[in-house]
């Protein structure tokens, strides 16, 4: 940042406040300060930063304005599809009577409800539950639509995995009773009943959702495994009636040496007690789908079990535990 600009804040401020220090308008078009909107400077090397972004923005807020839709997701920690830039435009609604936002960098939204918002990090963001309302309303082919089925399934495991502010499943249903005339109404239904908690990837989502579509009984998520009372296991997914699980294991999944010799020990321990472990790889779910198929299968038929016969394990709000006793 140019020396004459020392004495201002590190932090994004206002065109308005530099002025009264005595800044000029050459100094604030310096190369090293960004104008993200207009009457609004930060330093050029956060601007590819959301939270610092964010800030930048939130001091031209009016009484009323949160972030809200993707914006809320993306400050939420909420895994969004890899196409979605969310530096590209900042979502920010802004509260009944208010007109809403319009500027380069902003899609402007109204109906924000102060109940509705909290502060996260400090920037007001619309509550988990009203972020998923809001996410719904962007799916479908219609203008405005960023977002798959599948990705809303996907963002509804994460919202009921959040811990801070945690979010249960009776949240989500109280939410979408008042949502009357909401667009994206059904599918938000359609998202939450095949959603399910305890999911620790987006991936673990996406496996679940091919497995029922493509036959398959929906499986226990994340389930402790318990034998004479001592934890053996959490696999991502299981089938107890059948002694099947699935670990799915992701390019990063081994972050050391130590990881990887627990997890093996650990499969292990399930097979001693006659389970069937499957790991899956990006490539299984990807390219190689129907031989993934093939290999559950014929797991089944090894372990005696007939498909048709088991139905989907429905979403609980407590962790499920399974009491595995020794063949």
């Amino acid at each position: 940042m140019p020396s004459a600009l020392v004495r201002l804040p590190p932090t994004p401020f206002l065109v308005a406040d530099a002025y009264a220090v005595g800044c000029t308008r050459d100094q604030l078009r310096h190369p090293a300060l960004h104008a993200p909107v207009r009457g609004v400077r930060m330093a050029a090397s956060s601007a590819d930063d959301l939270e610092a972004l964010c800030r930048a923005v939130a001091l031209t807020f009016r009484d009323g304005d949160t972030f809200s839709h993707l914006t809320a997701a993306a400050l939420l920690g909420l895994p969004l599809p890899a196409h979605h830039r969310p530096l590209e435009r900042l979502h920010v609604s802004s509260r009944a009577g208010l007109r809403p936002r319009e500027a380069a960098l902003i899609v402007g939204h109204s109906g924000a409800i102060a109940r509705h918002s909290f502060r996260q990090r400090q920037l007001p963001v619309t509550v988990p539950a009203r972020t998923w309302l809001d996410l719904g309303s962007m799916t479908g082919t219609g203008t405005g639509a960023h977002l798959t089925v599948e990705d809303l399934v996907v963002l509804t495991d994460a919202v009921l995995g959040l811990r801070h502010p945690a979010t249960t499943r009776l949240q989500l249903e109280r939410a979408l009773s008042w949502f009357v005339r909401g667009r994206g109404r059904q599918t938000l239904r359609t998202a939450l009943a095949a959603a399910r908690s305890f999911v620790d990837s987006p991936m673990e989502t996406r496996v679940r959702l091919q497995l029922v579509a493509s036959g398959f009984p929906c499986p226990v998520v994340g389930a402790d495994l318990l034998a004479e009372d001592q934890w053996v296991a959490r696999p991502d997914m299981c089938w107890p009636q059948a002694r099947i699980a699935i670990e799915y294991d992701g390019a990063h999944h081994y972050s050391s040496q130590h990881q990887m010799r627990s997890d093996v020990a650990r499969r292990e321990n399930m097979e001693r007690l006659g389970w069937r472990v499957i790991v899956l790889y990006s490539q299984d779910v990807l390219t190689a789908w129907e031989a993934t198929c093939g290999r559950l299968i014929t797991a089944f038929e090894d372990q005696g079990v007939d498909l048709r016969r088991l139905s989907d394990a429905p979403d609980t709000p407590v962790r499920a535990r399974v009491v595995v006793a020794r063949r």
